[in-house]
């Protein structure tokens, strides 16, 4: 009799210390429970390629472009989408940058301050635009837009040519319009 009476006494204190066990974990008492479900959600993140479509480079370009070649640099939460010419005497591209805060890393930088950096850097050598997005300037062959949480930054080539400039000043109402659509 006092074998299973020793077997008893082991199996209470056994079970105490797996239910306790339980108690204690951290997945448990609500520690993770916020990063449980920000994993179950799903993170829109918005291509470029989204916000100046093919038909809409060719429109903009007044040219056929191939297929985007598409690229991504998640430590700088940045995505890009290149339309290059078919016809290979072109000149023409057009590249779509999008720099988005739901595609970087936590706890890092944001769009925005990248756009500010960016901003800062060309003082005296950029042109501020007015009405597009919520700030833009034009400056080294690019569009530089900041929309809500979004960076891009748009190139066409070279921005001394007036042509250029209207292409990037078009790309970039498209992008804008786009980028309302996908929100």
């Amino acid at each position: 009799m006092p074998k299973k009476i020793n077997a008893r006494l082991l199996l209470v204190p056994a079970t105490a210390l797996f239910i306790l066990q339980g108690c204690g974990n951290p997945y448990q008492n609500g520690k993770n429970e916020k990063s449980a479900v920000q994993q179950t959600q799903k993170i829109t993140l918005i291509e470029p390629c989204h916000l100046v479509t093919q038909q809409d480079a060719e429109k903009i370009l007044g040219e056929p472009v191939k297929e985007a070649v598409r690229t991504e640099k998640p430590i700088v939460g940045l995505k890009l989408c290149m339309y290059n010419p078919v016809r290979e005497q072109s000149a023409s591209f057009l590249q779509i940058t999008l720099t988005q805060n739901s595609f970087m890393l936590p706890d890092g930088t944001t769009s925005a301050s990248i756009y500010n950096r960016i901003k800062k850097n060309f003082d005296g050598t950029r042109t501020d635009i007015s009405g597009l997005g919520d700030n833009a300037f034009i400056a080294t062959g690019k569009l530089y837009i900041l929309k809500d949480s979004y960076y891009i930054m748009i190139a066409a080539g070279n921005t001394n040519r007036e042509a250029t400039r209207t292409i990037l000043l078009e790309a970039g109402k498209t992008a804008l319009d786009n980028l309302a659509g996908l929100k």
